[in-house]
């Protein structure tokens, strides 16, 4: 009764603070050549910032959502909702106000924490909130933020760091989160859900070998983009002569061909199938990585590689859940969480190990970014043929044989 009438405002509500936590995670490799001048540090150190958050990230979301699954679902609502924005805005502040990158890490551990807890909740929320018929579509309208944040978030987040400095950027993700968390305590009706299952049940899927060699290629492409990614301010310098506003700008281009690789990507997973768009996409990943050495230096030729890199990278989502759900169709929650944590770690791995070969690179470091990433992307494309070719391991893998839902599951990129 009243809860069709608060489905309308709370789903954008809940997908403004996607939005705030997609930005959150992304913007900082624009604003990274900010942060540097701001601390007096270095290029590799302040890597850091995107490792720890992404790291805390991917360890945290499984964790916490297998904690809060225990709990009455209701109160999950408010506190894992609620609380987590406060948390997250609480980071983002502190963030901006951080004194030395130690600090500045310490925050970007708390707000990972906050972002972790969120989007789990803020799913099963939209699902909780819609009829079964529209739960797909409420369930997109929240993660649509993600995705609307490399079109809109970064690039004004990037630019904001550029004219006001990297800590005006913080401050606006922390203002947002206070909006949202005040939004959502108004505004969520009362919704009561079963527990979800402990941590053991999210993790059983594991055992499958399809699965682990599915998330495993996940975890390389994610790393092998993420290397050059991280420090895209650093590596684009040559193109944009260290302008933050042209910066922001080739970000753009990366993030509307990014939607636009995620719908061409769903689309052709339906009429292909999805190994052999994932095999496609991933080994354009790896061309663009390979060739960025030739396109960094020029501004047209930057642009050109941003934008097939958008198509490229996100045209991997929509198959790599098709592929996972016709796995596990009753696991498909559990196996995109472990999925999420997977492209979280690869996040984290990607700024750790790029910072490393940026510090031990000499002049050519920059350079070799790429060329790592390309390698990686290629090694995803044998982890991935590889899972087709296993047989499914594993008890989990015995009870999902009959993997009827198939169909439904392109339509969930």
């Amino acid at each position: 009764m009243s809860r069709t009438r608060a489905v309308l405002p709370v789903l954008p509500v809940l997908a403004v603070g996607a939005f705030a936590i997609g930005t959150d995670t992304f913007v900082v490799a624009g604003v990274l050549p900010e942060v540097v001048d701001g601390l007096k540090s270095n290029l590799a150190d302040v890597g850091w910032v995107s490792t720890v958050f992404a790291l805390t990230y991917a360890v945290l979301a499984p964790v916490l959502g297998a904690l809060t699954g225990r709990v009455e679902r209701r109160t999950v609502l408010v506190i894992s909702l609620v609380i987590s924005l406060v948390v997250f805005a609480l980071g983002n502040a502190a963030s901006a106000l951080a004194p030395s990158l130690g600090w500045l890490l310490a925050a970007r551990v708390a707000t990972a924490a906050g972002a972790a807890l969120y989007i789990p909740a803020a799913s099963a929320s939209a699902a909780a909130l819609s009829a079964p018929e529209r739960r797909g579509r409420a369930m997109a309208v929240v993660l649509g933020g993600l995705s609307a944040a490399t079109v809109a978030g970064v690039p004004f987040g990037t630019w904001l760091a550029a004219d006001l400095g990297w800590r005006s950027t913080f401050w606006l993700l922390a203002g947002l989160g206070v909006v949202c968390a005040a939004a959502v305590a108004g505004g969520l009706p009362e919704v009561r859900l079963p527990a979800s299952p402990g941590l053991a049940a999210r993790l059983a899927p594991v055992r499958d070998t399809r699965v682990l060699f599915t998330v495993l290629t996940t975890l390389l492409f994610m790393t092998g983009g993420y290397l050059v990614l991280t420090y895209i301010g650093a590596v684009l310098a040559p193109a944009t002569d260290g302008n933050g506003t042209t910066l922001a700008l080739l970000l753009l281009v990366f993030g509307v061909l990014a939607v636009g690789g995620t719908v061409l990507g769903g689309r052709a997973t339906d009429r292909f199938g999805a190994t052999p768009v994932l095999l496609v996409s991933v080994a354009g990943l790896a061309v663009v990585l390979a060739t960025l050495p030739l396109t960094r230096d020029g501004l047209a030729t930057a642009v050109l590689a941003m934008g097939a890199w958008g198509i490229t990278a996100m045209a991997t989502q929509p198959p790599q859940q098709h592929r996972l759900f016709a796995i596990a169709p009753t696991s498909g929650p559990l196996l995109l969480s472990l999925n999420s944590s997977a492209t979280f770690a690869g996040i984290s791995l990607g700024g750790f190990i790029g910072g490393r070969v940026i510090a031990h690179g000499g002049a050519h470091g920059l350079d070799r970014l790429g060329q790592l990433g390309a390698v990686l992307a290629v090694l995803a494309l044998g982890t991935a043929l590889i899972g087709v070719r296993v047989k499914a391991a594993g008890p989990a893998a015995g009870r999902q044989a009959p993997a009827t839902p198939a169909p439904a599951t392109g339509k969930s990129g």
